[in-house]
């Protein structure tokens, strides 16, 4: 397996010169977004979302005793008008002179009027009804107002009334389909909400002539029922003003407020809407204009400096948390904790007793492009080793292996070091008789199979498969990166190959390898891991004296008819987990040490019918090496019976029927020495 010899990373203060420079150019595409046509009006129409989220997550705050008193015309009053009065609307206009006589006795600072009067009332010829409004208007000393739609040169439209000096506010304020934004001038005349304050002589020096954003204190009503703005049924006010009893009003109510009169029932107001709801009377929209004029409250947007600059601030936290950390969750929730550090920050700042208003539309688009760019710089430059590397270990490691190298890197150390490891060896019984008997192509389709077939085994335990030797395979664990059942995981691949044989047996015959045997080694121990080999060649690779031992125990699979045998290391570190029996103690040629080797027999409930054999073995093993020659060829003759093919039984009575004739030296010490690899 041929890798580099390190994976380089970046610098951290590279990193961040790099999120700064990604950070820069979104935060400019983001702003440039808000004046480039069609792109505007997305970023117009987002940023309207936002605002009236912001609106529905602020508490209510009351304004039923602030300056204004909207006297509505409710379904409750119509009703009561036409049962009491048997009058339909509109009512007769000598009605709203009543309540002007009214207010004006009980302390009002003006009344306005939010119901156009442009035609002749339908009462007049029958009561003078439009000269009587008229004369309780001019006798009044409190101001009214008349609502009015100024035309382009700023004069109002029709006015029926009989009214000496009518003063008019302007009503035709449309801002668009929701009313979030209010003018204090229309067509240069005052609005409404302006001139009521005019004429109450409550209006601030310093108030502003520009059209501003509405502070919004609540919605028409809440969900208990309770109005944000001070309400009064007219039928009851009528009622009040002309003297009847049990009205209920209040004339305390009035005293220094600005009444506000005004349909709010459906075909009586135009309809209108707000950030809070989609139907809102127009004249609570009136109303919040008032308070908001006379207390000097409206919505302070944000400028365009301070928005790129949280803009930046978003960005620029967006691109290092992509760059920086390794793990793409991380990477993903780095963006997400930004924008929401950004929300966060645009809903505090809504939420307070002033509202400030943070356009959101443009620091959110810095954040995501911000993201996608990092993740591009990411790709483009950082990564590009990274990808390299991890191109060429996919064809060695498992992807739950390269997936681990590909979220930290630095679990890799490829220049070499030393290191507990399980290698395994395989190689195929007879092999280098059925390549005389097979054609090439014939041979290279077989070989080509097996391999993939064994190595996917490997693979999917999270082996590294390191290299294929003529028929054998080379594998590992614990490395590249640490794995710490790495003995358990190697003797699960090397049970997992031989269950895989037996399953492909049918097409390997047909592929012309007939009586295919696996015999496989395994042994556990400190190793060199790295890359081996010269400057125009590269093998990352393990070396050591266990490793050599591990080929020498897949040989030795034939001196005792065995299919998986592992070294005494591998079996102290599997022996909870595993069925296994100690098949003899092996001094291998080139070794002067002695080791018990272990045969692998199984794991888990399949393995359970196994138990009985390997204890029962073990017993004749240890008769064997107390050379008591008879008991233990009773043992083994009793255990070949019920399994005549099981290699290590037959292996051993042969040994203790050559002892008989030839009896081991005096200090013999049970040990097996093999004279061929």
């Amino acid at each position: 397996m041929r890798l580099p010899t390190r994976i380089h990373t970046q610098h951290p203060a590279r990193k961040l010169a790099a999120g700064a420079v990604v950070a820069l150019l979104v935060t400019g595409l983001a702003v440039a977004a808000r004046y480039v046509p069609g792109l505007s009006t997305a970023v117009r129409m987002a940023d309207n979302v936002f605002y009236d989220t912001m609106y529905r997550l602020r508490p209510v705050t009351d304004r039923t005793n602030g300056p204004v008193v909207i006297v509505a015309v409710d379904q409750k009053s119509l009703d009561a008008m036409d049962q009491a009065k048997k009058f339909g609307w509109p009512w007769p206009r000598s009605f709203w002179g009543f309540l002007v006589t009214y207010f004006e006795k009980c302390g009002a600072r003006a009344v306005a009027f939010d119901i156009v009067f442009s035609e002749r009332s339908v009462h007049d010829s029958a009561f003078g009804d439009d000269a009587e409004f008229g004369d309780a208007v001019n006798a009044a000393k409190v101001p009214v107002v008349f609502a009015s739609i100024m035309r382009e040169d700023g004069t109002p439209g029709r006015f029926a009334p009989t009214v000496e000096k009518p003063v008019f506010g302007a009503i035709n304020i449309t801002s668009g389909d929701v009313f979030r934004s209010y003018p204090p001038l229309v067509n240069g005349r005052p609005s409404l909400a302006q001139q009521a304050l005019i004429a109450a002589g409550q209006l601030p020096a310093d108030a502003v002539t520009m059209p501003f954003l509405l502070h919004y204190y609540g919605p028409h009503k809440t969900d208990d029922g309770r109005y944000t703005f001070r309400y009064v049924s007219a039928a009851a006010a009528i009622a009040a003003a002309i003297g009847e009893e049990g009205s209920g009003v209040d004339p305390a109510l009035f005293k220094d407020k600005v009444v506000l009169i005004g349909a709010i029932t459906a075909g009586t107001y135009d309809v209108k809407s707000s950030p809070l709801s989609a139907l809102y009377p127009g004249v609570e929209v009136h109303a919040t204009a008032i308070e908001n004029l006379k207390s000097g409250q409206r919505v302070i947007a944000a400028g365009t400096f301070p928005t790129a600059t949280v803009a930046f601030g978003g960005a620029l936290a967006a691109a290092i948390v992509v760059l920086i950390p390794r793990r793409i969750t991380f990477k993903l929730l780095g963006g997400l904790l930004a924008a929401g550090a950004v929300v966060g920050v645009g809903v505090l700042l809504f939420s307070g007793a002033r509202i400030y208003w943070l356009p959101l539309a443009v620091p959110l688009l810095a954040i995501l492009l911000s993201t996608v760019g990092a993740f591009a710089w990411s790709y483009f430059t950082e990564d590009r080793q990274r990808r390299m590397i991890l191109k060429a270990l996919a064809q060695y490691v498992s992807p739950a292996v390269a997936d681990r190298i590909a979220r930290d890197p630095t679990q890799v150390n490829l220049g070499g070091e030393r290191r507990d490891m399980t290698v395994m060896f395989t190689d195929l019984k007879n092999f280098t008789n059925m390549t005389e008997s097979m054609q090439v192509e014939d041979l290279t389709r077989m070989i080509n199979y097996y391999f993939r077939e064994m190595s996917d085994v490997i693979l999917k335990v999270d082996g590294t498969v390191d290299k294929y030797i003529g028929d054998a395979i080379m594998s590992f664990w614990n490395a590249p990166v640490e794995q710490a059942d790495h003995a358990l995981l190697a003797c699960r691949a090397a049970l997992g190959m031989q269950r895989r044989e037996r399953e492909i047996r049918a097409e390997l015959e047909k592929l012309g390898a007939k009586d295919l045997l696996t015999r496989i080694g395994l042994n556990s121990g400190t190793m060199a891991v790295g890359n081996m080999g010269s400057e125009r060649k590269l093998n990352y690779t393990v070396l050591g004296d266990s490793v050599n031992f591990a080929s020498r125990l897949e040989g030795a699979n034939k001196f005792y008819g065995t299919q998986i045998l592992m070294a005494e290391s591998t079996a102290n570190l599997v022996r909870d987990h595993v069925v296994m029996r100690q098949v003899d103690v092996l001094r291998v040629k080139g070794k002067k040490m002695p080791m018990a080797v272990f045969e692998l027999m199984g794991e888990g409930a399949a393995a359970d019918g196994m138990k009985s054999l390997a204890e029962r073995y073990g017993r004749a093993f240890s008769l064997y090496r107390g050379q008591q020659w008879e008991p233990a060829e009773a043992e083994l003759a009793a255990l070949l019976a019920e399994h005549p093919n099981d290699g290590p039984a037959a292996t051993l009575m042969a040994r203790i029927a050559t002892f008989r004739k030839e009896p081991p030296p005096a200090d013999w010490d049970g040990v097996y020495e093999a004279k061929d690899k």
